[in-house]
């Protein structure tokens, strides 16, 4: 486990997505304790609530098997705020600043996660297996990528495989015409040692070319309110194939090895695929 550290978090472009809520936190020098998370919560100018209108508060991780389903990790969330945090984890931590960063995204996932649940109990269904709609949502929340672009050719380069062509022949266009936003917890924990192999489960927003010359902070308030709408869209997130793979070192400045034509030839990263459709 990658030992406590902020200041690779706050440096790397990787991590752009959470730069403004780090900013604002005031971070205890060693790994935070429970105490802490909820102090830093209890601290935003804004309270952090579920989509049933719970405030969010951070508890123990459960030991034990649930009693029942409503004692699950997703339920527990929704029915009571109770965010399930684990002291020394920055799978976890990640987790938590997800839901600051993006509160409504966050919460319409684990509202569609609850609906799921609570419908397989009513059809008797729930100690099967997961569904394709879970299988997606928890695809998302773990390694989900938001990738902005405000040009339909940039778009189409990704939706086709065609990394090179993308990320190295329209360099300059990615850099002014596309960002992309690490969403999954999962991810984030997997990028504080970033392997070629590295590769999110991503959807895109389309934007304007103005929306992406406004501040950061701005720009992150939007993309909440759209991925929200879109995760809520109950015609959304059906099967993983509506998840872009996105091969996220392959973006500028997010590893200094892409610097060179040579390194998006390696198909056993940047491989050609399926015509996505992904919308």
């Amino acid at each position: 486990m990658r030992a406590w550290g902020l200041e690779q978090i706050r440096n790397t472009p990787i991590y752009t997505v959470l730069h403004p809520t780090l900013k604002k936190l005031d971070w205890p020098q060693d790994w935070p304790s429970l105490a802490d998370y909820q102090r830093l919560l209890d601290g935003l100018p804004q309270p952090v609530v579920t989509a049933s209108g719970k405030p969010l508060h951070v508890v123990a991780q459960a030991t034990e098997k649930p009693l029942d389903w409503q004692h699950g990790y997703e339920p527990r969330i929704y029915l009571h705020g109770e965010l399930q945090t684990r002291l020394e984890s920055w799978h976890d931590c990640f987790n938590w600043l997800t839901w600051i960063t993006l509160p409504l995204s966050k919460a319409a996932l684990n509202a569609r996660q609850y609906a799921l649940l609570e419908a397989r109990q009513m059809m008797g269904e729930a100690a099967g297996p997961r569904s394709a709609k879970q299988d997606t949502l928890t695809q998302f929340d773990e390694s989900g990528v938001i990738v902005l672009s405000a040009e339909l050719e940039l778009t189409q380069l990704l939706r086709d495989f065609r990394w090179k062509s993308l990320f190295w022949e329209q360099r300059d266009e990615v850099r002014t015409n596309m960002r992309c936003f690490l969403f999954g917890h999962g991810l984030m924990e997997r990028a504080l040692n970033p392997y070629r192999g590295l590769t999110g489960k991503g959807i895109v927003l389309p934007v304007t070319k103005e929306f992406l010359d406004r501040p950061l902070a701005d720009q992150l308030m939007q993309v909440d309110q759209m991925l929200a709408q879109r995760i809520t869209d109950t015609s959304q997130f059906l099967s993983p194939l509506d998840l872009a793979p996105v091969p996220i070192l392959g973006f500028p400045g997010f590893t200094a090895d892409n610097e060179r034509a040579e390194y998006y030839e390696d198909e056993r990263y940047f491989r050609p695929g399926r015509s996505l459709r992904v919308k």
